[in-house]
């Protein structure tokens, strides 16, 4: 089956989650990446890694964003080294790091050194904010991105204050922001013949995916703020609902909507006309939505659910990670699918959509580090003499 990217080189410095993740995106649609690693690794392979594992073993997290790439140790310091890092770049068609900026020039491997023996070269650099200003040189991870990006400052009760995800909200968007940028640049390169550098930044992406609040800062300066559980839009029926056994999520925006869903809960559907969308806070709108509160409390999250959804209403219980695993509608999905390497995980997570004729797959098992050096300094066009002479050199 051809896939997407097949025959397209991708040579991959980046480490943890982002930028692995991106080039992970395109070697699931048939993009070759090679890996290169320090001596020591990738630092994500100990990272999340969970009690129950061996010792040594590699982290689920860098397995899943690591797949089917080749893994190389090449001393990027060691002039030997470098300049072998330099004859396989002149041989791929994307570069993608996220080492903080300046650090890659300092290496001598930056876009200007590449594309001199690579002129249509696509080069992209991730970093927390960006190659230029005053915070381009600071260190950056999700959690302080979730920070400064507004994310954490909308997340969470009044009562309880900021709170960072439990999740990746930064690092993952980031991925897929690099990935379609990298893939817009390979799709420019084979209409023009000419590569480019992308610049990009964490905090683009986390603002990105907070578009709904910054579309109000811009308009009337009132975006943010820790609302809770409620809607963005600020609507009586669009909020998470308290039940006798968990939660439902009910997404009702419309006033239509929202009349069905107060009829739905036994409710008069004329409170709508009692709520302020603009002033969700007053008395009169903290009445009605105590009211909405008490009747939800009522019954079970399961049973609201086949109730809002026979009314045609969009609501969902609030589950657990391994509930969504188990949901019978994952199996029409290609996103979870079997483990392909030994470890105590049945599945991991695979394919984000499912395509007609071709779509992401997983190809092979995440490499130990530096286990393709050789393989890949052979395929790249170095002879046994070469390669005799790098590891006399400590570069490999």
């Amino acid at each position: 089956m051809t896939q997407a990217f097949d025959g397209i080189r991708i040579l991959d410095f980046s480490q943890v989650v982002s930028g692995p993740y991106a080039t992970q995106l395109l070697c699931n649609q048939g993009a070759e990446v090679i890996k290169v690693e320090p001596a020591h690794g990738d630092q994500l392979r100990s990272v999340f890694r969970t009690g129950s594992q061996p010792p040594g073993e590699d982290s689920a997290a860098y397995r899943l964003v690591n797949r089917g790439k080749r893994s190389i140790c090449i001393d990027l310091k060691n002039p030997v080294g470098h300049q072998a890092i330099l004859k396989i770049a002149a041989q791929c068609d994307a570069i993608l790091e996220n080492f903080r900026p300046g650090v890659i020039a300092r290496l001598g491997l930056d876009y200007d050194a590449v594309r001199a023996v690579k002129p249509d070269i696509v080069y992209c650099s991730i970093s927390g904010y960006g190659q230029t200003g005053p915070l381009s040189g600071q260190p950056a991870y999700d959690g302080t991105i979730q920070a400064i990006s507004g994310m954490m400052a909308n997340n969470d009760h009044p009562e309880t204050g900021p709170t960072r995800a439990g999740y990746l909200p930064v690092d993952v968007p980031t991925a897929f922001l690099a990935a379609y940028a990298l893939t817009s640049a390979l799709f420019r390169r084979d209409r023009t013949a000419e590569g480019q550098y992308i610049d990009l930044a964490m905090i683009d992406a986390a603002i990105l995916i907070q578009m709904s609040v910054f579309s109000r800062v811009f308009t009337d300066g009132t975006g943010g703020g820790l609302i809770g559980n409620r809607s963005p839009a600020s609507v009586l029926t669009a909020d998470t609902f308290p039940c006798s056994d968990g939660h439902i999520a009910v997404s009702a925006l419309k006033e239509s909507q929202g009349r069905i869903v107060l009829k739905v809960a036994g409710l008069d559907p004329d409170l709508w006309n009692d709520f302020d969308p603009d002033n969700p806070e007053t008395e009169q709108s903290r009445v009605v939505t105590a009211k909405v509160y008490d009747a939800f409390r009522q019954r079970s999250m399961h049973e609201w659910e086949e109730k809002l959804r026979a009314a045609g209403q969009s609501a969902s219980c609030v589950l657990e990670a391994a509930d969504v695993a188990a949901l019978e509608q994952m199996g029409h999905r290609a996103i979870f699918q079997e483990e392909p390497e030994p470890s105590q995980a049945a599945r991991t997570i695979a394919g984000a959509f499912v395509a007609s004729e071709d779509g992401p797959a997983i190809h092979g098992r995440s490499a130990a580090i530096g286990e393709d050096t050789s393989a890949v300094l052979i395929d790249f066009g170095f002879s046994e003499a070469e390669i005799k002479v790098l590891r006399s050199q400590d570069a490999i």
